[in-house]
Order: structure tokens, then C-alpha cells, then sequence
């Protein structure tokens, strides 16, 4: 079961990657866009309640590296890999919504994030401190260029923009 899902996640990214290539002139020319605004109320909502599992379980993951607890470490690592959007119950629609909303490169960054989160977990199944905090540090990457490129909406620091009411 293990390989068959690692196939699917290898062959799905080759896909994206190719798409990507294809797509790469036309992001360049006008930027990544929030693609929040481009998703059905559905997928926002699913995208949401994804965002927030994987922030909870990052948060719990650093608790666990802090602390050398591994079984931590690996169950929340495997949990983030687990709730990859596109491997969830999406119907036909749901699929189609997203591929008109998000841009390939966007599901090429969103695979990868999940197959880092893999990698996290299976080094913390080996006990590999050094590698358990490499792929922590990765996923937390994963993140931050995600979010600065396609939920800047959401997270406008990333854009560049001051919060309302900040000053110095």
C-alpha cells in the first residue's frame, strides 16, 4: 500500500511538474494570485479545515522535536501527509473547481509540501534528530512560499502590505 501511494504521489507530481513548465510563462507575466477568492464556498471550507489541521500539527511537531519525541513527531508528520487535499473525498466537480482555480504550480507546491511532510515522518520513525529538524524546517519553507505567493489575501505581510492599523 505504502509503494502504490508513493507511485501515485511520485507520478502526480511528475504531472504537475510538466504543467508547471507549461504554465510558467503566464504566471510570470502577471504574477501568483490569491486563489482563495477563486474557490468554490466547498473547497475554500475543505482548503480551510486542511490549513488548519496542518497548523496544529506543526504546532504539535515542534513540541515534539523539542521534547525528542518521535512517535509525536511521526503521527502529527504523517497526519499533514494524510490530509493532502487531492487525495481526500473531492468529487468529480470538486476536482474540476480546483484545477480552474489553482494554478499548476500552486498543486506542485501544495504535493510537495505533503511528500515533506512524509519524509518528516519517516525520519522520525528512524530517530534521526538532524533530518527530523532539516524536513521540520522544509515544511515550514513549504509554507511561507505558498502563502507568499498564493494567500496573500489572507496573509498580507507576505505581499508586502502593512496590517491595518500597524505603524512605526
Amino acid at each position: 500500500m505504502k509503494i502504490r501511494n508513493s507511485k501515485r504521489m511520485a507520478v502526480y507530481a511528475a504531472a504537475m511538474a510538466i504543467m508547471a513548465g507549461a504554465a510558467i510563462e503566464v504566471v510570470a507575466a502577471e504574477g501568483p494570485q490569491p486563489i482563495g477568492p477563486k474557490l468554490t464556498p466547498r473547497l475554500k471550507q475543505m482548503l480551510s479545515d486542511e490549513m488548519l489541521s496542518v497548523r496544529q500539527a506543526a504546532k504539535q511537531i515542534l513540541d515534539g522535536l523539542i521534547v525528542g519525541d518521535h512517535s509525536l513527531v511521526a503521527t502529527q508528520s504523517q497526519q499533514i501527509h494524510d490530509s493532502f487535499i487531492l487525495e481526500r473525498g473531492l468529487t468529480e466537480q470538486d476536482k474540476k473547481d480546483l484545477m480552474k482555480a489553482a494554478p499548476p504550480e500552486f498543486l506542485v507546491l501544495d504535493g510537495a509540501f505533503h511528500l515533506t511532510a512524509k519524509k518528516l515522518a519517516n525520519a522520525a520513525l528512524q530517530k534521526d534528530y538532524e533530518l527530523q529538524r532539516f524536513y521540520y524546517a522544509r515544511l515550514v519553507d513549504s509554507c511561507q512560499a505558498c502563502h507568499s505567493q498564493y494567500a496573500t489575501d489572507k496573509f498580507p505581510a507576505f505581499s508586502g502590505a502593512q496590517p491595518e492599523g500597524h505603524s512605526h
